[in-house]
């Protein structure tokens, strides 16, 4: 199956239902098959064929949204490039060299710009005569989306539509799922979590909207006016909503799939108590959609601890520095093997049945549920000592009003990296004491208004280690 004959069959079965929205208003399944269908083979008029790599930048919004499902309608691999920057910018920060066939240029209030081998083609949805669409498959290369590039220079990673399918089917019982559900688009359409949210309309058939604004009071005003049943978001996007949720209507809002950082077991009750929802723990990355998923039946404490066992289509093994196969309880990198899986970086496809490692490091529990540790090439070795950040990291977090915290290695002449971090909300160095090792201690504590951030909402540690480093030397 396929995105596309997905839409169709929602479309024949509930013409009605509506699907996609913005303050302009709401498209029913019909509407949007029809703009897909009429997006697509405008594509396909225009000379693009099944497998053509074209780069689209265009803002998180209900056009960008048709064009994007209508490249996948005609069969091209959608280079789905960050939109505050150039096209070219953005490929040239990848490590391997890409070169689209078409560019995509989607501007508010403007006709979508297509270029096509270097030249200006027309992308008209006007004439009798369309262009029938091609037959694709599931399998295909769909999308090449990039890492975050947080930590050094960004990847292309090349997904299928069957990777999106496949999570979504999985999640489907354990993300307390409706037809009914009003899914908020907030999150960019070039990362996978906001990928994944608008697949998730044709597949399991809710509809999602796409708000004008995304600062906190806006957002919040969305969910009000617009009855917002389900979101997904990192952590710093839920506890910034519940610190500003008074004088707003949040009933309608049921759940939420949160991922991306590090998030307290005090912080999960909070966000749950202050915002009347459910959390529904979740861990994927761009080169595989989804990894582990907690269910929202379970007890909060379950939920708010670690971020669920492997969905159903997964293996998991997690592996010490020789490849050998951990004990639950004891640490160690988290290889996958699963359908979800990307099919390789670009130029480097990756066999179907390998494990593939991600570089991040958990543990399993008694039950199953995965426990992150943080990432394998930020563990900071400090008097021959490895120390993971992430569990500094939550030390800072459960002290009194520190609402965000990352935390680096640093070069250091005597111990080889020490440890800095950087927090909104001060820090009294004292009070972490009690709560980690000697060794563990930040050599020192920057203090914030925010968090330097990527794209896709999560702390950018590239560019957070350079003020460090500069904050450490002035």
């Amino acid at each position: 199956m396929t995105l596309w004959k997905y839409l169709q069959t929602l479309a024949l079965r509930q013409p009605d239902q509506r699907l996609l929205g913005d303050e302009a208003g709401w498209m029913t399944a019909s509407e949007v098959c029809r703009a897909v269908e009429a997006w697509g083979s405008a594509f396909v008029g225009a000379g693009l064929r099944p497998g053509d790599l074209a780069a689209l930048r265009g803002p998180r919004s209900l056009k960008t949204a048709l064009l994007l499902l209508g490249l996948r309608a005609a069969g091209v691999t959608a280079v789905l490039t960050d939109p505050r920057q150039e096209i070219d910018e953005a490929l040239a920060e990848c490590e391997t060299p890409i070169a689209p066939r078409a560019r995509i240029e989607v501007r508010p209030g403007e006709a979508p710009r297509l270029e096509i081998d270097g030249s200006a083609a027309d992308l008209s949805l006007g004439g009798d005569a369309k262009p029938p669409l091609p037959e694709t498959r599931g399998k295909d290369p769909a999308f090449v989306i990039f890492t975050s590039g947080s930590t050094g220079a960004c990847k292309a990673v090349v997904i299928s539509e069957q990777g999106l399918i496949v999570n979504l089917l999985d999640t489907r019982p354990l993300g307390y799922y409706s037809t009914e559900d009003i899914a908020l688009g907030a999150l960019p359409l070039h990362h996978v979590f906001g990928l994944v949210l608008l697949a998730g309309t044709v597949v399991l058939e809710y509809a999602e909207f796409f708000p004008e604004k995304t600062d906190v009071p806006s957002l919040l005003a969305c969910i009000e006016a617009q009855g917002i049943t389900r979101m997904n978001g990192v952590p710093s996007l839920y506890l910034a909503l519940a610190e500003r949720r008074q004088g707003y209507d949040l009933r309608s809002l049921r759940c939420g799939l949160i991922a991306g950082g590090p998030v307290t077991e005090e912080q999960f009750v909070r966000i749950e108590r202050e915002l009347d929802t459910t959390l529904i723990s979740v861990y994927g990355m761009s080169e595989c959609v989804g990894i582990t998923c907690s269910c929202w039946r379970d007890p909060q404490a379950a939920r708010a601890a670690g971020v669920g066992p492997a969905y159903p289509s997964n293996t998991l093994r997690l592996v010490d520095s020789e490849g050998r196969e951990v004990p639950r309880g004891r640490t160690g990198e988290i290889l996958v093997r699963s359908p979800m899986r990307m099919l390789g970086y670009y130029g480097a496809p990756l066999p179907e049945d390998d494990f593939f490692a991600t570089g991040d490091l958990g543990w399993l529990d008694e039950t199953g549920v995965l426990h992150l540790s943080g990432r394998k090439k930020d563990i900071i070795i400090r008097n021959g000592n490895n120390l993971s950040p992430r569990r500094i990291e939550e030390a800072l977090l459960r002290l009194p009003g520190v609402r965000a915290a990352v935390v680096v290695g640093l070069p250091d002449e005597r111990q080889g990296e020490v440890p800095f971090a950087m927090t909104v909300g001060r820090a009294d160095p004292e009070a972490l004491k009690p709560l980690l090792h000697k060794n563990e201690l930040p050599a020192g504590i920057l203090a914030v208004e925010t968090l330097p951030m990527t794209a896709s909402g999560k702390p950018d540690k590239q560019r957070i280690r350079e003020v460090l480093k500069a904050w450490r030397s002035s």
